[in-house]
């Protein structure tokens, strides 16, 4: 029996992470109440609070949702690019990182959702941070991997490129979320350029 009402708890957890994801996206984060997103879902305010305390928390939940989507797409990365040079295996994995934020209303909805969370930033239980390390542990991974590879040198400063190499992709993130006419490509090329020229003092020639 508990692991049923386990399965049934995650399964409201998510259909009210769903639920407010689809309100956000109508309506805006800031006019959507914590009463409309129960009703969406037929469950009582109370209810929700329970799961879902503060209005915030459902905003951090998607982003681990939004994590979790991408997780074994950035884990055959790595595999996928093992062969791969060194700036098409970086930028590649710093494009995939912000891919699914294509359409108009996935724009909007990320541009408010970086917002309030900017706001909480720096609160002692900081989830901001935590979703920031999340993707840094990948850019190890793959310089790691690189160095490993003697395709970039002995004496890389990987903590630094780490560093480095997370705020272009998150650079490139809000310029994508804030221009609704960027393309794909144009961040592809972008993240491509600046990638190069960051590793450039650093990749080993055959």
């Amino acid at each position: 029996m508990s692991g049923m009402r386990q399965r049934k708890r995650q399964e409201r957890h998510d259909a009210l992470i769903d639920a407010a994801i689809e309100l956000f996206q109508i309506q805006g984060y800031e006019q959507t109440t914590m009463e409309e997103i129960a009703a969406r879902t037929d469950v009582s305010a109370p209810t929700l609070y329970r799961y879902f305390p503060r209005k915030t928390e459902l905003l951090i939940a998607l982003f681990w949702k939004e994590r979790e989507r991408l997780s074994a797409a950035l884990d055959d990365f790595h595999r996928k690019s093992a062969t791969w040079d060194a700036v098409s295996s970086v930028a590649g994995l710093l494009v995939l990182n912000n891919s699914g934020i294509r359409s108009k209303s996935a724009r909007k909805l990320w541009r408010e959702a970086i917002a309030a969370l900017m706001r909480m930033h720096d609160e002692a239980n900081d989830e901001f941070r935590a979703i920031k390390q999340y993707f840094e542990r990948h850019i190890e991974r793959m310089l790691k991997r690189l160095h490993r590879d003697g395709k970039i040198a002995k004496d890389t400063p990987l903590q630094v490129l780490v560093g480095v190499l997370y705020a272009i992709a998150a650079e490139n993130y809000y310029r994508m979320i804030a221009n609704e006419f960027r393309t794909a490509d144009d961040e592809k090329r972008a993240i491509e350029d600046q990638v190069r020229l960051v590793l450039k003092a650093w990749i080993v020639t055959p």
